[in-house]
């Protein structure tokens, strides 16, 4: 037994040298936490699986922030106004068109009256109409004596009931409209009318004279039958709606109106070839006071012409285009809304009525910077058109 163990005790110090069998902490393969790169086979944490800031870069490393990779909306969608400009960068806004009648001398009743009245429904209700413009004789022969006159039902509720109620009418005053025999020299028979206003929805008359504006047009009712008589002892009213009017005038034109279009209308012309002709001639008859007209061609002159795009009037029954204007002013005659009379001068025209038959009216389209004038007859046929820009 004793041999046996001396036998043994060299093997177990052989062994003792090498350590224990079997210890997984110090077998050469698996060397412990703390043995670094130095042993080389199996590295601890630090080595093979490095830390989050060595294998997986933050935020700032791999996915850059918002401004960095998704830029704020000032660099990638720009705002309003660098992609889609505003409405002064591509499209200007859109005009509304302002459609009216201009006539004059309408004051009958009669069946001509009525015509026209039927030729202005069925166009109104093809092109538009927003409103008519009368040029004065609304009232035959000697204007209205009161505001329940049987004439307002006459000449003008009765032939124009088939308009649309809305369809109002703006008018300036005649000579008849100022009774006197027709001489317009009774100022209060032309006051009724301005008091009829307040009775009626579809007569709009806030004045002698007036302005009123629909969308870019500017319109100026003139009273012309008060400058007719300016300047004498036959009526001294008449001086000073005169001087009155002058001074609103002046003031429109020093900046007041701000239209595109300027349309005056009135009842007494600067041209035509009716028989009533060219004002400072009147009746073909010159120098005299009043008759010739010096006094409304003085006044035109002075605070129409040069002004206004297109000064509108009567007095003559007829329909003209003048060619001649009043510094640039254009010239329409338009009174034949209930009654016709010749073609007697010989002022140059764009176009002219010369059919005894053929009462009428003149339809407008004011459409932005485009101006469409038409002349229609009683049969509901238009007989010529100019369309003018600026």
């Amino acid at each position: 037994m004793f041999r046996s163990l001396a036998l043994l005790l060299p093997i177990v110090f052989v062994l003792g040298c090498f350590g224990p069998i079997g210890d997984p902490l110090r077998d050469p393969q698996l060397p412990d936490d703390d043995d670094d790169d130095d042993s080389a086979a199996g590295t601890d944490d630090d080595d093979v699986a490095p830390d989050d800031d060595d294998v997986a870069p933050d935020d700032d490393d791999v996915a850059p922030d918002d401004d960095d990779v998704a830029p704020d909306d000032d660099d990638v969608a720009p705002d309003d106004d660098d992609i889609a400009p505003d409405d002064d960068d591509t499209t200007p806004e859109p005009t509304v068109p302002v459609r009216w009648i201009a006539m004059g001398d309408t004051g009958e009743g009669n069946d001509d009256q009525y015509a026209v009245s039927a030729a202005i429904q069925t166009l109104c209700a093809a092109q538009g109409c927003d409103f008519v413009v009368l040029l004065g004789d609304n009232f035959y022969d000697e204007g209205v004596e009161s505001t329940t006159d049987p004439l307002w039902a006459s000449a003008f509720e009765d032939p124009y009931a088939n308009l649309p109620t809305d369809l109002v009418f703006y008018p300036s005053l005649g000579n008849h409209d100022g009774g006197a025999g027709g001489t317009g020299l009774d100022m209060a028979r032309g006051d009724i009318q301005v008091d009829y206003s307040a009775v009626s929805t579809r007569w709009n008359m806030p004045g002698r004279w007036y302005k009123h504006s629909h969308g870019n047009v500017d319109m100026f009712a003139i009273d012309t039958s008060s400058v007719f008589f300016d300047g004498g002892f036959l009526c001294g009213e008449c001086d000073d709606n005169s001087a009155d009017q002058v001074t609103w005038l002046q003031n429109e034109w020093a900046g007041a109106s701000t239209g595109t279009w300027k349309i005056a209308y009135g009842h007494h012309p600067y041209l035509s070839n009716g028989p009533h002709g060219n004002a400072g001639l009147y009746e073909g008859i010159p120098f005299l006071p009043y008759v010739s007209g010096d006094e409304v061609k003085g006044f035109l002159e002075s605070n129409v012409c040069g002004q206004v795009d297109f000064y509108l009037c009567g007095h003559d029954h007829s329909r003209q285009y003048l060619q001649d204007t009043c510094s640039g002013t254009n010239l329409i005659v338009a009174g034949s809304g209930a009654k016709r009379t010749d073609i007697e001068g010989s002022n140059p025209v764009h176009w002219q009525d010369t059919d005894d038959d053929t009462e009428g009216f003149v339809w407008f389209e004011a459409d932005g910077n485009t101006l469409t004038v038409q002349f229609w007859n009683k049969n509901g046929t238009m007989d010529y058109e100019d369309i003018l820009t600026k």
